[in-house]
């Protein structure tokens, strides 16, 4: 009966031009435009009513209907709208809707504002109480919604389950409530779970919060590289991996415990286009389905077909779920000040409106303080000098804040980087912002800080790295830029983005503003992404391609014939096309049937000679395939030629004086030669060489690469590497960086060292080159190179681990193994170098003790070094207050 009456409600004109006005007073509000429209008492409780009703319904839309119309007038009372009496009354019927929709967190927002003095029907008291027992989540500590519980009861009883739904949704919390359950469970005991996410920038987040999550249950670690030293085997019986796609690769060729669930966050990267890391998310999925019998679990963003991240890997979709309702509603709008116009896009109707009237400003910033209030805000611009540039922008119109938190923030910031460095200004006016070339700690600090709601730092300017799933959820997000990159957005990728805005429990609603103060941004194209769309789907070529979708397979077919890709794909296209090339070539090897192979054979002529030439052409191990798919075979077969020689010799040798820079330069001119750098590594903004360069220049190029290794390895720490950097600068003739102001061009000046602008490019870039040219294309090679020297030679002539080195920027053992435990690369330097005397190593270097309570009780302790020590060994609040570590200790000495 519910679902016909909501049918008859949403079709009757005059709820909808209830709904409508409703809205239009909100937002028109928001956007400080004066109108003397007002809810009349009889429209009121013609509102109030019809909420009451379409709560009861089980069809989404109608559910959002009325959850829609609380929102709205819970906006309108903010806006002083409302008298005493009619607030009672909405909080009043508020309070019952929520209990109907099962929005708990919703709930608990409400009641942050107070009580209403009006007493629940029984029966609503009733289902408020059958649903608190029966959607209590697995701590016992909060309420799943009704979208929630229907995911995770389905979750439950199935072995492979993908799900999608809005931001809002609360998707992190369902996997941390699912996570909880499985990690209790003593069948897990010696075995493990693989969270997978996007990026470096979220495995920390991520981690952190799971500890969190873990404190009280003692057989549980969490860990973030591929590598789990023997004393925390001994310590704790069950392992969460939190990985990269890259690191989950590398553990599967010496996992030290079985994987029992894959868990896979944003799962839409599987299948992204001109992702360069997409065949690689395969590739390491397709891995472990092979390995081990384990349970695979996929989340996405709104997308209409879930059940596409099952077929890719042959897995039943019976266990796919899309969920559409919101636990946040949002708002939607337009701010063109190059035409002087507002336009809101309604949550139900298609098309924008005009709102009557310019900005009430005159200029963008000062548009996003006004419509800020004292809310917190995120505002997107599209790459990391524009992030920096607005930040600087934004806290010159606002005053100082006073904080110790903030104060401690700048000073790290002033220390660990840069006395100079941009971020130290605008965090004094409570602006941050947040890019991928930033320092992780640093990152992580300002997730920190933004997120507490009681912080000053009220604005966070970010770049993408919001898509890869960093939660940093807001009132207000102002969208400053409608591309990622180089590209438009994607109607997902946007979604993902603009799905921050809203903070559940904190927020009924969320405003989504586009701002357009450049020509150049938000054309008609790109408006049309500005709406709720309804439904997104994604595909894959891998999953029943259309009988005309060729090219991926074509394309692969030049890689493996040594010819050009025609068309002119992006260096991101090109590594994604190769990798394929790579993981197509194992299957063929491994006679193994995936998509991908079935596929190529159906959609290639002549696919299956080629297939069999190049596979016996491989004469090396398959395993270095499986963890070097990156690389091409051509160039692992010219490395197994070498390392097959008499003359064979390690890249780096045992006695080598990893103090001179040489040693790194002659390893460099190797990985150079062997595997085409000018070929592999010269495109893309963050290439290793140029395709082009002279013998001379290029040389000059990897002594860089090399003095740069050197450097790291030797645990060098950032400020100094920095303070190297800008003296190397002041040295040369010309500084030469890109700007984009009025478009890209290149720029070539005298270096000032007492420029703060330069200072900050070169910082940036330096960041750039370690994380993304050392740490992340560098040490590909590095570790390919030494596994086949293994395999050639034996681990005895296979030389150092360069590779090993480069991951956690030290030579000492020590430091690589408080790393490998949990601690930052900074931290753990600092306790070797500090506080040895805590420290318990074997005579190889192997950890074997630490003395928690010794090192805590440290007066002058570093703040870093306590607050990891207690996020990673101290389990529960008692033993902190008690006795910190005892138990650890203990359990180390009995164990060794």
């Amino acid at each position: 009966m519910a679902d016909g009456l909501g049918e008859i409600i949403v079709g009757r004109k005059d709820f909808q031009d209830l709904v409508t006005k409703i809205e239009r007073i909100v937002t028109d509000g928001y956007l400080g435009v004066k109108r003397q429209d007002r809810l009349s008492s009889e429209e009121l409780g013609n509102l109030l009513r019809y909420a009451d009703v379409l709560s009861h319904s089980s069809i989404s839309e109608h559910r959002s209907f009325a959850y829609g119309v609380i929102s709205f007038l819970n906006d309108y009372g903010d806006m002083a709208a409302l008298s005493s009496e009619e607030i009672e009354r909405v909080r009043g019927v508020a309070e019952a809707v929520l209990i109907q929709l099962g929005n708990f967190p919703g709930l608990r927002t409400l009641h942050k504002v107070g009580e209403s003095k009006y007493a629940l029907p029984v029966s609503k008291g009733a289902v408020r109480v059958a649903k608190e027992i029966a959607h209590s989540n697995s701590r016992n500590d909060a309420v799943l919604t009704d979208a929630q519980f229907r995911i995770v009861s389905k979750m439950r009883a199935t072995d492979f389950f993908s799900f999608s739904g809005p931001t809002s949704l609360g998707k992190s919390f369902i996997i941390k409530d699912s996570l909880y359950d499985i990690v209790r469970n003593d069948d897990l005991n010696q075995r493990s779970v693989v969270v997978l996410v996007p990026t470096k920038a979220l495995v920390g987040q991520t981690a952190e919060d799971l500890r969190n999550l873990f404190k009280e249950v003692p057989e549980v670690h969490v860990a973030t590289y591929p590598s789990l030293p023997r004393v925390i085997r001994d310590r704790y019986s069950r392992t969460v991996f939190v990985f990269t796609p890259e690191r989950l690769v590398r553990y599967l060729s010496n996992p030290v415990r079985e994987i029992d669930y894959l868990i896979v966050d944003e799962a839409q990267k599987i299948v992204a286009e001109n992702d360069a890391r997409s065949s690689l998310y395969y590739h390491a999925i397709v891995e472990v389905t092979r390995l081990f019998a384990a349970k695979l679990i996929f989340s996405s963003p709104s997308i209409s077909n879930p059940e596409i991240f099952l077929e890719l890997f042959g897995k039943s979709t019976n266990g796919a779920l899309a969920v559409k309702e919101r636990t946040v509603t949002q708002q939607r709008y337009l701010i063109d000040f190059i035409g002087q116009k507002q336009y809101h896009y309604s949550a139900y109707k298609g098309s924008p409106r005009e709102v009557a009237g310019p900005p009430d400003t005159d200029d963008s910033l000062r548009f996003i303080i006004k419509r800020s209030g004292l809310r917190k805000a995120i505002i997107y611009v599209n790459g990391s000098q524009k992030a920096a540039s607005v930040a600087r922008d934004l806290a010159a119109l606002l005053s100082p804040v006073s904080d110790v938190r903030t104060q401690g923030l700048i000073r790290y910031v002033q220390e660990f980087v840069h006395a100079k460095y941009f971020l130290a200004d605008t965090l004094r006016n409570g602006v941050a912002y947040h890019h991928g070339k930033m320092p992780q700690e640093i990152r992580e600090k300002i997730e920190s800080i933004y997120a507490d709601p009681h912080s000053p730092v009220q604005y966070i300017v970010c770049t993408s790295t919001l898509l890869e799933g960093v939660n940093l959820p807001a009132k207000n997000i102002f969208i400053m830029s409608d591309k990622h990159g180089f590209r438009k957005f994607s109607p997902i990728d946007f979604e993902n983005l603009v799905g921050r805005a809203g903070r559940l429990t904190y927020d009924f609603s969320g405003n989504v503003v586009c701002i357009r103060d450049d020509e150049k941004r938000w054309d008609s194209d790109a408006r049309d992404l500005i709406p709720s769309l309804k439904s997104i789907s994604v595909s894959s070529f891998l999953v029943d391609p259309p009988s005309n979708r060729k090219k991926d397979y074509t394309d692969i077919e030049h890689v493996l014939r040594n010819r050009r890709v025609p068309g002119n794909p992006s260096a991101d296209k090109l590594q994604s096309i190769r990798q394929y090339a790579s993981i197509l070539t194992l299957h063929a090897k491994g006679a193994q049937p995936s998509p991908l192979l079935l596929n190529f054979l159906s959609k290639v002529p002549g696919g299956s000679d080629l297939l069999k030439s190049v596979v016996n052409s491989v004469d090396y191990p398959e395993e270095l395939i499986r963890s070097s798919p990156d690389i091409l075979p051509k160039y692992q077969s010219a490395l197994w030629r070498e390392l097959k020689s008499a003359s064979a010799q390690p890249l780096i040798p045992e006695d080598a004086d990893l103090g001179e820079t040489e040693t790194f330069h002659d390893a460099l001119r190797l990985l150079s030669r062997i595997y085409a750098w000018q070929d592999t590594e010269s495109t893309g903004r963050s290439s290793l060489v140029s395709a082009n360069s002279k013998p001379k220049a290029l040389d000059r190029r990897l002594k860089y690469w090399a003095l740069l290794m050197k450097s790291w390895v030797r645990g060098d720490q950032l400020n100094r590497l920095i303070r190297n950097s800008i003296n190397f600068h002041i040295r040369e003739v010309e500084f030469s960086y890109e700007e984009f102001v009025g478009g890209r061009k290149i720029v070539k000046e005298p270096f000032d060292p007492t420029s703060a602008k330069h200072i900050n490019i070169v910082i940036e870039n330096l960041l750039l080159d370690i994380e993304g040219g050392l740490r992340f294309r560098v040490i590909s090679y590095l570790q390919n190179y030494y596994e086949s020297s293994i395999h050639a030679m034996g681990i005895d002539r296979a030389g150092v681990n360069v590779a090993r080195l480069v991951e956690y920027g030290t030579t000492d053992p020590r430091a690589v193994e408080l790393q490998e435990v949990g601690f930052g690369r900074s931290v753990a330097l600092k306790l070797v170098e500090d506080h040895a005397e805590v420290l318990t190593f074997s005579d190889s270097g192997e950890l074997i003790g630490i003395e928690v309570e010794a090192l805590l009780s440290i007066e002058q302790l570093d703040d870093d070094i306590r607050m990891e020590v207690e996020s990673l060994l101290v389990k529960s609040e008692a033993d902190l207050v008690g006795n910190p570590g005892v138990a650890f200790d203990q359990a180390l000495e009995m164990d060794l």
